[in-house]
């Protein structure tokens, strides 16, 4: 399996305190009350990444952490592998394009 443009975003507060990015894989961003952290792909060969930061606040402060990402392939193997005309059954050329793009999946 293969994840596109991972992007996590984590609650980060910028009052009562400043943030403190120690390590990263990717690259990173900090706005609108969040770090976002960006990898740009994670397949076998690359599995995991390291985000390192310090920030003032509790525990819960940081959650929920969103994180979104695209696929180019479904978790399952399903193919189109013909598509007839509703009113005549006759076969009808097509191409198909899949995509796999999360609308939100939450971390609490």
């Amino acid at each position: 399996m293969e994840l596109f443009n991972v992007l996590v975003s984590i609650p980060v507060s910028s009052q009562g305190g400043s943030l403190n990015v120690i390590q990263c894989d990717g690259s990173y961003t900090h706005t609108h009350g969040a770090l976002e952290w960006s990898i740009p792909l994670v397949d076998k060969s690359s599995k995991s990444g390291t985000l390192e930061f310090s920030a003032a606040g509790d525990v819960e402060s940081f959650y929920p952490v969103n994180v979104s990402f695209n696929m180019n392939r479904p978790y399952c193997d399903i193919k189109v592998t013909g598509v007839q005309a509703a009113d005549s059954d006759r076969a009808v050329q097509f191409t198909t394009e899949c995509s796999v793009i999360t609308e939100q999946y939450v971390i609490e």
